[in-house]
């Protein structure tokens, strides 16, 4: 076998890899490092992840500490402009690590080519003809997923149903599926890409290589081209006919259990649905994957596959004995015993010519004969330019729901979608244009904050006139502390305030004028970023709406639910201690983990839920869909509801208890009843209290975060946005710095001055005597 010799060191080298663990664990990786350092002695791998690896990477390459290798996903095409990815081609014509192949020929026809420049530059995605052998290659791929239908083959072999090849075959087949009570396909409607697997298939079918490169190019019309309109009638026709019921509010795990389960006869995965459901399959499970179909009159070859394969990327760093050290890891983890390890640990496909059909468990042997078999592939996501990623995807994202759930025709959502290909051309050609949609809104939103700006101005004004002698002769006055003894009893934690807090926030606030990808040069734009948002997104308006209704509608419903109970159990309720205790069990559990349980409970089948308002009698309900993108908001007040209302009873309990009860006794004895008492006593001596719950309800309503996150699996819709969801879209996702921290600028003068107004409206002033 081939090796590189080195001299012995002292220290070995070190060589970072963060990796994506999320679909195919760690153990493989971990494996490999240590075989690869008892060969290299001289090199120490440190393999590390998580599912969260991507936005910690992300972090770490925009400050300039780049890793040496990573499949993380990230701004590739600006980074190969900035030259800080390793061209790979010079090795990959060189050996592999067995020594008796060129390494470029190792690996599957085509999979090289989707990082190929040109291709990574201009967004190709051809992946049959073989590039130039001088052409750079950036992207080094491995784990090879592959996009089919899985099914049940004993379910089909006992209704006599027959794979399809064709489109209309499987339309056939799908009523045939309904006629005997099934659902003939699950879908996981909260990340609803997933159907982007049958439009992608359709048109690459109908268009071919030439089509698709058009398509991912932005070339004017490709979008409603009468082949694409097609493919995307084909999208509309499945999820509007033949998906299981409540497929919208359906997590990724929720469709995988509905196919498991029996409650749909096909579900849509890549490759790695196989490895997550080792163990999990009931015993005799005979696990089936078809190739999406074709269409009779389609240009593409039949056997074409849709792939999309996970991408290492090796980073420059000046020092060549580094970057070599690096790349020959990889020529040892793309080697032909570590590839068929690869295949046989994780039951998943490589990008390897050296793995077959053998080499998988009966639950891939399906996939790796479609792979054995394909005559051509394309790549499910072909590199797109920093420019057009925010237009497009939040383009797609939008107009998918509504052509998925009907609410726009396919013809409606071609034109939507080569609406936001124009924008982006013309983008490209005009970064500071700034198209006025929201003028009058804009407009609007200004004088409020300006009138309240200057209402609280005059305010404090007016009472500091008033004040002024009455606090120059107060007898109470307790002098200054001297200046060196109050800085030693604030001075450390101001230092340390200023450090982490203030100059921070004074950055986002100078990097909130400037254009900046986080990768390249920081430009000024003055206010771009501003304008932009406050005139022409349309995605920022929605998002503000959000907020506005999450101040507004928790409030509206917490506030009294909270006042309530907590009356109740100040009055002596029977089995008070214990309300106290079940009303605050919520807020232990923190967000992440309170958003997770409700996930589960919003399950449109088997969720708790549905289940008891079914039971309740509200047959309705059966399979309703809570966690789409229509009804979000409304599911969101239960959950306000049962994580806020502890936190604001303790809260207001808290105050109640500490009126004199002298004051109650009194009352009994004038003959005031308990709701005259509430009203007269204890609401205005609890007021300060509740403003102090407001200012939290409105705080909570502008930073909303975690929740719509999670629930939209990290990938809102523009009417499901939050301004925290949104700036972090825009900053880890677009990789727009500048605009990401205009948003930030803007929630904080929203706090600021909501929190202030709101303090200021419900105070009440004491009359001086």
């Amino acid at each position: 076998m081939a090796r590189v010799s080195l001299r012995a060191e002292t220290t070995p080298r070190e060589l970072d890899i963060p990796v994506l663990v999320a679909g195919y664990g760690a153990a493989f990786f971990e494996e490999t490092a240590r075989e690869f350092e008892s060969l290299r002695p001289d090199l120490k791998v440190r393999i590390h992840g998580n599912p969260r690896i991507n936005d910690q990477v992300r972090i770490r390459v925009m400050a300039g500490d780049d890793p040496d290798a990573t499949d993380a996903v990230l701004l590739y095409p600006n980074l190969i402009k900035a030259g800080r990815i390793l061209d790979l081609a010079p090795y990959l014509d060189g050996p592999n690590w067995e020594g008796d192949a060129r390494w470029r020929d190792t690996f599957l026809p085509g999979v090289l080519e989707r990082w190929t420049s040109p291709a990574a530059v201009t967004n190709s995605g051809e992946t049959t003809a073989a590039p130039p052998v001088a052409a750079p290659v950036y992207g080094l791929p491995f784990a090879h997923a592959v996009w089919t239908i899985f099914y049940d083959k004993k379910r089909f072999r006992e209704n006599g149903w027959e794979v399809p090849r064709t489109w209309d075959e499987f339309f056939i087949l799908c009523e045939k599926m309904e006629r005997a009570d099934v659902s003939p396909l699950s879908l996981p409607g909260v990340f609803m890409r997933y159907g982007d697997a049958f439009l992608r298939a359709a048109h690459y079918n109908l268009v071919g290589p030439d089509g698709w490169r058009s398509y991912n190019q932005l070339e004017a019309g490709a979008r409603t081209d009468p082949r694409f309109i097609r493919a995307a009638g084909i999208l509309q026709r499945l999820a509007t006919r033949h998906l299981v019921k409540g497929w919208e509010g359906m997590t990724h795990t929720a469709a995988q259990l509905a196919f498991i389960d029996g409650r749909a006869a096909m579900t849509i995965s890549a490759s790695w649905f196989a490895s997550e459901m080792r163990g999990k399959l009931p015993a005799g499970f005979e696990l089936g994957a078809m190739n999406l179909p074709v269409f009779a009159e389609g240009i593409a070859p039949v056997d074409t596959i849709q792939t999309q394969s996970a991408y290492y990327f090796l980073f420059t760093c000046g020092d060549k004995e580094q970057e070599r050290a690096t790349v020959d890891f990889f020529r040892f983890l793309t080697s032909r015993e570590r590839a068929k390890r690869f295949a046989q640990l994780v039951d998943s496909p490589v990008a390897l010519r050296a793995v077959g059909p053998d080499d998988y468990s009966p639950l891939m042997r399906d996939t790796a004969a479609l792979i054995a078999k394909a005559t051509g592939s394309f790549d499910a996501a072909p590199p797109t330019s920093a420019t057009n990623l925010a237009v497009i995807n939040q383009a797609l994202t939008d107009a998918r729901y509504r052509l998925m759930t009907g609410r726009i025709t396919p013809e409606e959502f071609g034109a939507r979608l080569e609406s936001a290909a124009t924008a982006a051309r013309a983008r490209e050609i005009n970064p500071d244009n700034v198209e006025t949609r929201h003028g009058f809104a804009a407009a609007a939103l200004l004088l409020v904050l300006a009138a309240l700006v200057a209402w609280l101005v005059w305010i404090k004004c007016a009472k500091g006139r008033r004040s002024a002698p009455a606090q120059a002769s107060s007898s109470e006055h307790l002098g200054r502390l001297r200046g060196s003894l109050a800085m030693g009893f604030v001075g450390p934690s101001l230092l340390l305030f200023g450090a982490f807090v203030v100059l921070p926030g004074l950055a986002s606030f100078i990097w909130a004028f400037t254009r900046w990808d986080g990768l390249g040069e920081r430009t000024w734009a003055g206010l771009f970023n501003f304008r932009w948002l406050l005139l022409e997104s349309d995605v920022f308006w929605f998002a503000l709406r959000n907020n506005l209704f999450l101040m507004i509608a928790p409030a509206l419903v917490v506030v009294p639910a909270a006042l309530f109970f907590a009356a109740l159990i100040h009055r002596g309720v029977w089995g008070g201690a214990v309300f106290r205790v079940v009303f605050l069990f919520p807020n232990m559990l923190g967000g992440i983990a309170a958003t997770l349980l409700w996930m589960s409970a919003y399950d449109p089948h088997g969720g708790l839920v549905n289940t008891a308002l079914v039971k309740l009698g509200f047959e309705s309900f059966e399979g309703f869909a809570w966690l789409s993108q229509a009804h979000l908001y409304a599911a969101l007040l239960p959950i306000y509801l049962w994580m806020a209302c502890g936190f604001n009873l303790v809260l207001y309990l808290a105050a109640m208890q500490g009126i004199s009860p002298d004051l109650y006794e009194a009352a009994d004895l004038e003959g005031a009843s308990p709701a005259r008492q509430f009203f007269t006593i204890t609401l205005p001596l609890i007021w300060e209290v509740l403003v102090i719950s407001a200012v939290f309800l409105v705080i909570g309503g502008l930073n909303a975060f975690e929740m719509i996150w999670l629930l939209t699996s990290q990938d809102p819709a523009s009417g499901s946005h939050t301004l925290s969801t949104l700036m972090v879209s825009t900053m880890f996702q677009e990789f727009q710095v500048g605009r990401a921290t205009a948003i930030a600028v803007m929630m904080f003068v929203l706090v600021l001055v909501g929190s202030a107004a709101v303090m200021r409206a419900l105070r009440r002033d004491t009359v001086e005597m």
